[in-house]
């Protein structure tokens, strides 16, 4: 969604274009962040970490292309 279109008019006139984006309505928020705290873990060793894409066991899920199920 563009709600300014600045950008696709000309050159001299863009450069006057004082569009501004709407902010948020009253109590919306655009986005909270939460990050739990990960407890240290001895790291993998670095080939198993290549291979695994991560070096810390607690992080090393299963990944299903299928949404969640397993195709086997």
């Amino acid at each position: 969604m563009n709600f300014c279109d600045c950008n696709s008019q000309p050159k001299a006139q863009a450069a006057e274009c004082n569009c501004k984006l709407p902010a948020p309505g009253p109590g919306l928020q655009l986005g909270i962040a939460t990050v739990p705290m990960q407890p240290w873990e001895t790291p993998y060793e670095p080939a198993k970490a290549l291979k695994q894409g991560t070096m810390f066991p607690c992080l090393d899920l299963p990944f299903f292309i299928t949404g969640g199920e397993s195709n086997g």
